[in-house]
């Protein structure tokens, strides 16, 4: 973040009163200490929006939302952080440049964002002339597509001259050629070092980021010429792995919908969006990467994805390397993916466009109501070439679906699944059972990750108990200078289960020495401020550590007791993953080994209940007692 530093930060946020941000948006009411107002975030009629002026803070406590200045920026407005820094940073008058090259690179990026509008200006222009934007109006008007979704998508035309661009932007903002090269808008002939225009010929394409600035083209060709379509190269601005087509037009659906379609074609999205699938985006011709599938969650509470490639086996690859992505990202996000079969194996495009009974947006919309989750699909996919119904065929089938079935993370939905897709195939219960788990152990999968025995329920209820322990040794911190200094040499090894309180954990220690609370709390924000999911918490942790001031006990008890909940969770945890790698029958060494390791847990589990004073003692054995099985 180039010229944003923890100074730069705190000086934003001492000018963005964040009283005065948010009234922008909601109508604030005095509340005592605090005020309140209808929370933007969710539909309410009672206020249940609340904003802490003295701690630079809000929280809703109807649907969660909190965070600082700068996240109520993000959230609203749909922007990253350093774009939240930006936005407020001009507001104020703060400069966040800092060096002569910062300033240089900013002020290339805002050239390079200019040429684009500019370049988009001009191709819109010819499209609407009626003589030379001819050609691809009457290819846009056999599309189906009407005016306002060309100017929703800000179509434009190319003309075949050779330096129509190149003319028109050397004259209009008097670009070198040079920087025309690097925008990616024209190219050097080397034999006569000329230059002539990208995209000539061809209807015009924007590619906009999720706050609608142009940052590059996709140009379809109006002739003959064998590459159909022709892309902006990456630039400055422009990195196809980092963007998707027509976020910025349907990020507000997508959260008003609470999910979002995935396409992979300019006119899939287009003429999605055409027939009223305003949630829809699409890929820039790549595997949809990691960046591009948190694009996707972040407008969108359910995380509900719903994948719709082609039916031919280049998009049926997009869909598993999709999936393998998404997959990487939704630990802990939970994201919801879905396949979408259009209807008579057409893509989107063609599918709407049609008018068979089966097709058109009502074929497609029922297609999206019956969308299967990506893992049923995967499943039925395997097998739909089998005889299920052979005894050869049965064999085949659950070879084809062990692999599947034993990439399922969660072990309560792996288990019902066996379940289920035993019944299916007609094969034993147990075989299948045996089948997944002698492939994960011979794959290694999940070993550096044990999964906790207890149902997913069960798992859920202990945990806010737990959270709360961990919260309130962060609170503690915050009490006074002293009792800052105690925890930071009582806890200084100690690793949070909670990886967000981890961090906050390391933004607390970090700050080192404090004159005042408050001097403690505005540094301790400035850290955290890039932070998203740690700022959301900010609330949670003052208000912990202000309920701990009310109770007057000294720090020696609430410690004891935070970390006696910890250590006996830590326990319980320990005992249930081992238990469940015996029920994996491992092998009747192996089985001893546990059986022991199990009945040393227990052992300190009563020991703890005997001696709660003797914490520490119980850490020593429980550390040493887990050293080497990866729990």
């Amino acid at each position: 973040m180039k010229g944003v530093n923890n100074e730069v930060i705190s000086e934003v946020r001492n000018r963005a009163k964040i009283t005065e941000v948010i009234s922008e948006l909601v109508v604030l009411k005095r509340a005592g200490k605090d005020f309140k107002g209808l929370c933007p975030f969710h539909n309410e009629k009672t206020p249940s929006f609340y904003v802490n002026p003295d701690k630079g803070i809000f929280k809703c406590f109807g649907c969660g939302e909190g965070g600082d200045v700068f996240t109520f920026v993000q959230k609203t407005k749909r922007v990253d952080f350093l774009d939240a820094v930006r936005d407020l940073a001009q507001k104020t008058g703060v400069s966040l440049v800092e060096t002569s090259a910062d300033q240089a690179e900013y002020d290339k990026r805002s050239s390079l964002l200019m040429l684009y509008q500019q370049a988009a200006e001009y191709f819109a222009r010819l499209l609407a002339d009626e003589q030379q934007g001819a050609v691809a109006r009457d290819y846009l008007e056999r599309r189906g597509l009407d005016d306002y979704t060309i100017e929703k998508f800000k179509l434009g035309y190319a003309p075949p001259a050779w330096d129509g661009l190149l003319s028109y932007l050397c004259d209009a903002n008097k670009a070198s050629p040079e920087t025309l090269v690097e925008a990616g808008l024209v190219r050097r002939k080397q034999e006569t070092n000329s230059f002539y225009d990208l995209f000539r010929n061809r209807l015009m394409i924007p590619i906009q980021d999720d706050q609608g600035r142009v940052i590059a083209f996709g140009g379809r060709t109006m002739g003959d010429d064998q590459v159909k379509y022709i892309n902006s190269p990456e630039s400055p601005i422009y990195t196809k792995g980092e963007h998707l087509f027509a976020l910025h037009q349907a990020k507000e659906s997508i959260r008003e919908r609470d999910s979002v379609i995935v396409v992979e074609g300019y006119f899939d999205a287009i003429t999605a969006h055409r027939y009223g699938f305003t949630n829809t985006v699409a890929t820039l011709g790549t595997a949809l990467t990691e960046r591009q599938g948190k694009l996707l969650v972040r407008f969108t509470e359910s995380r509900r994805v719903f994948l719709c490639f082609d039916s031919d086996a280049a998009g049926q690859k997009a869909i598993d390397r999709g999936m393998e992505t998404l997959g990487t990202i939704a630990e802990g996000i939970g994201i919801e993916m879905r396949v979408i079969k259009v209807p008579e194996g057409k893509d989107p495009d063609e599918c709407l466009r049609s008018s068979d009974s089966s097709a058109g947006p009502t074929g497609f919309h029922q297609a999206v109501n019956n969308a299967q989750l990506l893992i049923d699909y995967q499943l039925e996919k395997s097998i739909s070439q089998v005889d299920v119904y052979s005894a050869s065929g049965k064999i085949e089938a659950a070879r084809l679906v062990v692999p599947i079935l034993a990439g399922i993370k969660n072990a309560v939905g792996r288990g019902e699944y066996i379940r289920v897709w035993s019944m299916r195939l007609g094969v034993r219960e147990e075989e299948l059972l045996t089948d997944v788990a002698q492939y994960r152990r011979q794959r290694k999968i999940g070993v550096s990750e044990p999964e906790p025995a207890r149902p997913a329920a069960a798992k859920n209820a202990p945990k806010a108990g737990f959270n709360e322990a961990e919260l309130s040794l962060l609170a503690l911190y915050l009490q006074s200078s002293q009792d800052y200094d105690l925890m930071r040499r009582r806890l200084v090894n100690q690793q949070l289960t909670d990886t967000v309180y981890q961090r906050m954990k390391e933004a607390i220690e970090g700050i080192g020495r404090f004159i005042t609370p408050e001097d403690f709390w505005a540094q301790l924000q400035d850290r955290l401020a890039p932070d998203l999911e740690a700022t959301q918490r900010l609330w949670d942790l003052s208000s912990k550590a202000e309920e701990i001031k009310k109770q007057k006990l000294p720090i020696s008890v609430i410690l004891k007791d935070s970390e006696s909940r910890i250590v006996r969770e830590k326990l319980i945890r320990a005992t249930n993953a081992l238990s469940l790698q015996i029920k994996q029958k491992p092998g009747e060494e192996e089985e001893l080994k546990l059986s022991l390791k199990i009945s040393q847990l227990t052992r300190l589990q009563m020991e703890l209940q005997r001696t709660p004073d003797d914490i520490e003692e119980v850490k020593r054995k429980l550390d040493d007692l887990l050293v080497g099985t990866k729990l």
